[in-house]
């Protein structure tokens, strides 16, 4: 459609700005969820390309596409949420324009523009046209291979069948779920290739063939992902129960009652419609030149297949009934409402049906759900974004949660346990874990605050809460130890181990691999003159640009040392003079600051001991 034609349908446009408004206003507005954090984590560009694939090979079980999408829009606009929203918004919108194709071909143009303004007001799909997850494309190439499988069918073509190869093998880069869409593909390719005239049906296999060869081709890419998802033998679904299917057609539409019980009339119009049509003789053109007849066809199929497998799976063998692998049922929903509200005579009953739909939708969105105003995701960023004002001494996290959180975290210094409280505890009374330093603890999604009742007193025994942050769906606890831990330099002069916040080897080493900042426990020193005898050194073996890890050294928040360590692990002892004129007390913090990464190597910090030894 040339840029004229466009100007020439108004109404489309409309549709299309409202679709827009509807899926990019506030499209940031929740924070991301769990999955959307995988997402996130996983489309990183700064990821190299083999981190990329192997990220979304461990934690998914979809194909790349979408991934690769995004890691080349955040390269190109900025690695940011609003970003990855934006454009799954406008994977949405283009579901709205599908959907009008599709209207249009399967019965007229009146149909297509119905079904667009329909869609465009839907609350499911608008909420998953917000989503950092693949399943607007899911939407989108499900839609065009149906539309293009119906232009096949009206004119069975090497063009067609190339167009729909395309957009077949696109639903399974979108999510393997779309093998069902496929299969309801493949009983009508086999219905119509039945009914072909004999002396077109080679023509038309060969055709349906191609087809099917360049959705394999397509397809391809996704091999390994698809073969990982083909042994999976159990899931964390839960079996369906007995109005599993009830309940799911009633989320679509928002679980509006008020929608819900206008559809229900609009479908039985069609279905009395449909019902009265009368056909001549069954054959191939008959049943392609009634719209009606095909239509139906096309949708019962589309609609009985997509139901009837996942049904039959999920109560004999794997469950797999999860809404949001069904959004393309929404497509078959809004056609059949477009075609019974197209088949009204009255034009005044047809605009009063179609505006009370749109208007029941909108009011539902706006008015009951507040959809653009009211909290729905579990709130980790609020939550970390808080926990970072409120930490400037970069105490850890403790985190059930810990794949989730360090997205937010990964611009600080703030190190993340990924432990549950129960069992952070339960670490500490057994003497595995420092209990002499603070930290938070985060936990969301469901999960509340909950210990046994041996864990419950040795937390109100050592620790006082000083701090508790509240969120939709998420949490967060500040904890104090009761006494601070002093280092007895008496019982040993090495203070590496209270270094609580950082990095350990298995070796009891310090790791820093970045630019950062790691402090000890409070020391007590008593006037005199002392060695600060560091042993560390720098990697690689062999300065990068002539320069080895440097580190700056403070005691109670004073420069005390800069040096630059050695690369030979033979030479990695520094010693550096303190004098203490007076009594003192605080903690030593040992910074890296020229961290660099250069042709495949980098540049970091390893620090074998601290030991302090008075002259």
């Amino acid at each position: 459609m040339t840029l004229t034609k466009y100007l020439k349908n108004p109404a489309l446009i409309a549709i299309l700005v409202l679709a827009a408004v509807l899926r990019l206003y506030k499209c940031d507005y929740q924070s991301l969820w769990l999955d959307e954090v995988l997402t996130m984590n996983s489309a990183n560009p700064k990821l190299s390309f083999r981190e990329f694939y192997d990220s979304i090979m461990f934690w998914e079980y979809i194909p790349h596409l979408y991934y690769y999408f995004n890691r080349i829009i955040f390269s190109v606009f900025g690695y940011t949420t609003f970003v990855a929203r934006v454009f799954s918004a406008l994977m949405g919108i283009g579901g709205v324009y599908a959907i009008y194709l599709l209207g249009k071909s399967l019965l007229n143009k009146r149909a297509g523009l119905i079904a667009a303004l329909l869609l465009s007001v839907n609350y499911f799909h608008i909420s998953y046209s917000q989503e950092i997850r693949p399943y607007g494309f899911l939407f989108l190439f499900s839609i065009l291979s149906f539309y293009r499988l119906i232009e096949f069918f009206k004119s069975p073509t090497a063009k067609n069948a190339i167009y729909y190869g395309l957009f077949t093998g696109l639903i399974l880069h979108a999510h393997f779920f779309g093998l069902i869409t496929i299969f309801s593909q493949c009983i009508l390719f086999l219905v119509f290739l039945f009914l072909t005239p004999k002396q077109d049906r080679l023509n038309f296999f060969k055709f349906a063939l191609l087809g099917g060869v360049v959705a394999i081709i397509v397809f391809l890419p996704a091999i390994e992902p698809f073969l990982r998802v083909s042994d999976i033998d159990s899931f964390w679904f839960e079996k369906p129960g007995l109005l599993a299917f009830t309940n799911m057609f009633s989320e679509f539409f928002g679980k509006s009652e008020m929608l819900l019980f206008l559809i229900q009339f609009v479908f039985i119009y069609y279905a009395i419609t449909l019902f009265k049509e009368k056909t001549e003789e069954l054959n191939y053109r008959n049943i392609i030149n009634n719209k009606l007849i095909f239509g139906f066809i096309i949708l019962f199929t589309w609609l009985s297949i997509s139901v009837v497998i996942p049904m039959l799976k999920s109560y004999l063998d794997i469950p797999m009934l999860l809404i949001r692998y069904f959004i393309s049922i929404i497509g078959i929903l809004v056609l059949i409402l477009a075609t019974g509200i197209s088949l009204i005579n009255n034009r005044l009953l047809k605009i009063i049906v179609l505006g009370s739909l749109v208007l029941f939708s909108l009011i539902d969105l706006l008015a009951v759900k507040k959809y653009y105003t009211t909290v729905s995701k579990t709130q980790y960023r609020e939550l970390s974004k808080d926990i970072i004002r409120r930490n400037p001494d970069n105490a850890k996290v403790v985190a059930y949660w810990s794949w989730i959180f360090p997205y937010y975290f990964k611009d600080t210094q703030t190190k993340i346990e990924g432990k549950s409280l129960e069992d952070y505890i339960a670490l500490m009374r057994n003497g595995a874990m420092s209990a002499t330093e603070p930290f938070w603890y985060a936990d969301a999604n469901g999960r509340t605050f909950s210990l046994s009742a041996e864990n419950q007193a040795y937390l109100d025994e050592n620790f006082k809460l000083t701090k508790k942050l509240e969120y939709f769906d998420a949490w967060a606890n500040y904890y104090v130890p009761k006494k601070e831990n002093i280092v007895d330099l008496a019982a040993n002069n090495n203070i590496l181990s209270t270094f609580a916040q950082a990095n350990f080897a298995a070796n009891g080493s310090i790791q820093m691999f970045e630019n950062s900042t790691v402090t000890s426990g409070k020391v007590k020193l008593a006037q005199g003159k002392y060695n600060i005898i560091i042993d560390g050194f720098s990697t690689p073996d062999k300065p990068i640009n002539s320069e080895n890890a440097h580190i700056i050294v403070k005691f109670a928040g004073k420069e005390i040392a800069g040096i630059y360590l050695n690369e030979n692990t033979g030479k990695s002892e520094n010693i550096i003079p303190l004098d203490c004129p007076t009594d003192a007390e605080g903690k030593f913090e040992i910074s890296f600051d020229n961290d660099l990464s250069v042709n495949g190597q980098d540049r970091n910090v390893t620090i074998n001991s601290i030991k302090i030894v008075k002259q």
